[in-house]
């Protein structure tokens, strides 16, 4: 493997030095290879995202200084609605997965009545917990290593209650496999929650992680790039309800899904896997 991401990045410092006209037939026949797609995503992507969170640290939040706060805050308000709107039904002790976290999940991390339980995970927590050590930030609950496509590898079927991701899927190597590891990773009756932008891909002309396009059409959430196309309301239908729509907040155009897992019968139902390891209270 090390031999690989070698000869890989000396085949991409070879790319870069090509003619532009030479540069895109080979970056479009490389998305059409595993790994090259491998190969795109990790060199393109990884020094962008690293460049951005510095410069967020710098200056405390870019141009949001209040994102800044609220991240570092232990005792900020959960207030993503597409969660709070659904905390009534899902108990006292509310379990949730943040997919692609970030060095500091946005996440708040309390709310009245209820216990939370926040496990933020990202491919680039190692990198993060650096970046945050060099700044000396002690995150209120520090993110995990974990990639989106290895989720099953670290945590039981049925865990949480929900599993969130904003504006990370589109981020990932494999977008429709981490889709489905966060269904399987919730209980009968949890949530798989995203918030995204819309067509970020293409805004972003794939540029550093910017791989995937998430987007709603005729009511159906649809995961697609240059390569592949999938329309994730049919192909999730067998084990989960999907329910799509777009949202803009006067700044962003997003893409809004709440995907609820069914149980074994069709239907969803206030299941829960029971714990077998101690968990932690946020």
């Amino acid at each position: 493997m090390p031999r690989f991401a070698a000869a890989g990045r000396y085949i991409w410092t070879l790319q870069r030095k090509l003619p532009e006209r030479l540069r895109r037939p080979l970056t479009a026949l490389a998305r059409r290879t595993p790994a090259g797609r491998k190969l795109l995503w990790s060199e393109k992507g990884v020094s962008h995202e690293l460049d951005f969170w510095t410069r967020w640290l710098t200056t405390k939040g870019l141009h949001w200084p209040d994102d800044y706060e609220r991240r570092l805050d232990p005792d900020a308000p959960l207030t993503e609605p597409l969660i709070v709107e659904r905390l009534d039904e899902l108990g006292d002790d509310v379990s949730v997965l943040d997919v692609g976290a970030g060095p500091l999940t946005i996440l708040g991390k309390r709310y009245p009545g209820k216990s939370l339980r926040i496990t933020p995970v990202d491919p680039l927590a190692r990198e993060y917990d650096r970046l945050l050590g060099e700044f000396g930030v002690e995150p209120p609950v520090r993110t995990g290593f974990c990639p989106g496509e290895q989720l099953l590898e670290r945590f039981r079927p049925g865990e949480f209650d929900v599993a969130y991701a904003r504006n990370s899927v589109d981020h990932s190597l494999d977008a429709p496999k981490v889709v489905r590891s966060m269904v399987e990773l919730v209980r009968p009756g949890g949530y798989v929650l995203l918030r995204h932008v819309r067509r970020e891909g293409e805004r972003m002309r794939y540029s550093g992680f910017h791989q995937w396009n998430l987007d709603v059409e005729d009511g159906r959430l649809l995961l697609w790039n240059k390569v592949r196309r999938h329309d994730l309301t049919g192909e999730l239908e067998p084990v989960a309800s999907v329910e799509a729509y777009r949202h803009h907040d006067g700044e962003e155009d997003w893409v809004l899904a709440v995907i609820r897992k069914l149980d074994g019968g069709g239907r969803g139902g206030p299941q829960r896997v029971p714990r077998t390891r101690t968990d932690s209270r946020t």
